[in-house]
């Protein structure tokens, strides 16, 4: 490295250096001189505070007058009317915080309670006891039958508007019988060994009433093209399952049909009963 390179960094060393020292030497210096007063000061100060003698005459002239303030003499206030006090405007004063919070908090617990209280209305409230959503009679073993063999409005197909449910004969062969047994189960299983299945009108798919085909002799939906066999099991379309089904009861001879119990449809891919397409299409 050349010597004027050294010097060149050398002297801004020195300048910073000389710098700090300066500033530090200053601030010492004041440090020391905080709270200190100077010689002359101390003299000055000395001088003012030696103070003349006060002799007793200027005692005494202190005394008279501070005695000559004092007033023996007691201020008694007027006597004032008192105001009559006046309650405060509530449409000037408003809704404070508090009482935003009070009425908010109020009305949601009296809604709160309100909904509770009608759900356990609608929850213990009597079901109808006749209609659809009940348990609906819909006739004699024998006028049914008399209903399933009439040509209208299908051959093979009953269909009663007040349980707004097609009543279906159910093969009794035992192949069918042992083929029923592995899909359904529970009161949909007792109404098939009793000869029935009950199929609710709507399509599993949109919900569209589902009309009988008498030449195909299958179920045939005219929305989307959803079909189904005469007991209900999907055969084509869009459907996510057969047709939903409710449960039949023989009551001595009369046939009732529980509209209140719905249970879906088999799935995809059942075929029970081995009914094939017998005519054309209607939809």
């Amino acid at each position: 490295m050349s010597s004027g390179m050294v010097i060149a960094i050398a002297i801004p060393v020195l300048v910073v250096l000389a710098a700090v020292v300066g500033f530090t030497s200053l601030r010492r210096r004041d440090a020391q001189g905080l709270g200190h007063l100077s010689r002359e000061t101390r003299k000055r100060d000395a001088g003012t505070m030696a103070a003349p003698p006060v002799s007793d005459e200027a005692r005494e002239l202190e005394r008279s007058v501070a005695l000559a303030r004092v007033s023996t003499e007691v201020a008694v206030p007027e006597p004032t009317t008192p105001e009559v006090w006046t309650p405060p405007d509530p449409e000037e004063i408003g809704v404070t915080r508090r009482q935003f919070l009070n009425r908010a908090s109020i009305t949601l617990m009296t809604m709160g309670l309100s909904t509770f209280g009608a759900a356990n209305i609608a929850f213990l409230w009597p079901r109808p006891t006749a209609g659809f959503g009940s348990k609906v009679k819909i006739g004699t073993i024998s006028s049914v039958n008399e209903v399933i063999s009439s040509p209208s409005p299908a051959a093979n197909f009953s269909y009663f508007s007040e349980a707004q449910t097609y009543l279906q004969p159910y093969p009794m062969d035992a192949a069918t019988q042992q083929a029923a047994e592995v899909v359904y189960s529970g009161s949909v299983l007792q109404g098939i060994k009793m000869g029935y299945v009950a199929l609710w009108q709507k399509c599993p798919h949109l919900g569209c009433k589902v009309p009988s085909c008498s030449t195909s002799q299958w179920f045939e939906c005219p929305c989307h093209g959803s079909q189904y066999n005469r007991v209900g099991e999907k055969k084509a379309g869009p459907a996510p399952r057969g047709m939903d089904r409710f449960p039949v009861i023989i009551d001595g001879d009369k046939v009732i049909i529980d509209t209140g119990s719905p249970s879906q449809g088999p799935p995809i891919g059942t075929d029970t009963t081995g009914q094939g397409l017998e005519g054309p299409h209607c939809a």
